[in-house]
């Protein structure tokens, strides 16, 4: 097989899967409506788990880190649509730890300073750090520090706590993440 066959195998593949992403787009708007009815989490890290599990069971050890890889960030990437899709959870997780830290949402500012932890054995700080390009927010600075198998996180971000892109991005940090603060506006 020559490379451009492969590539085309490739693009054909590719082809396939873009209605079956549409239609897991619709089926994750659909959740949202309903979380948006009952309150319900977006992420349940148990269910996840659970499908991963149930999914990758009997893929090839060759790409089965691959394929868990993809799930991950699939069911990533489904969370942050239903985040954008719940407003009054956003306001709830965005509002509430500006008010916490005592930082003015209204005033001028470019830049968000943020905080969170992580496990360092399962950390999802890798999906984090994909979100912010996924929500198109750059992050202007961070540091990473580990204690007793903890991961401390701190991030400046680039933009404005009334941007849409900036409420969803703190938004799933905050419900994914454990102890998100919003330290600062600048």
């Amino acid at each position: 097989m020559t490379l451009e066959e492969a590539r085309a195998d490739i693009d054909a593949v590719d082809t396939q899967m873009k209605p079956l992403f549409l239609k897991r787009m619709e089926c994750a708007k659909k959740v949202a409506e309903v979380k948006a009815q009952t309150g319900g989490d977006v992420f349940v890290l148990e269910r996840e788990l659970s499908i991963i599990e149930k999914r990758a069971g009997d893929v090839d050890k060759e790409v089965y880190d691959e394929y868990v890889t993809f799930l991950r960030h699939l069911m990533s990437v489904s969370r942050r649509y239903q985040y954008g899709k719940l407003t009054a959870m956003q306001d709830a997780v965005v509002d509430g730890a500006a008010a916490a830290a005592g930082v003015d949402k209204n005033a001028a500012h470019t830049r968000v300073e943020i905080s969170f932890t992580c496990p360092a054995a399962t950390s999802d700080l890798n999906l984090f750090i994909n979100m912010t390009k996924l929500n198109k927010i750059a992050i202007d600075s961070m540091n990473l520090s580990t204690e007793g198998g903890v991961q401390k996180i701190t991030m400046t971000l680039d933009g404005n706590l009334k941007e849409s892109n900036m409420r969803r991005l703190l938004c799933q940090i905050g419900k994914e993440a454990d102890d998100f603060k919003i330290l600062a506006v600048k």
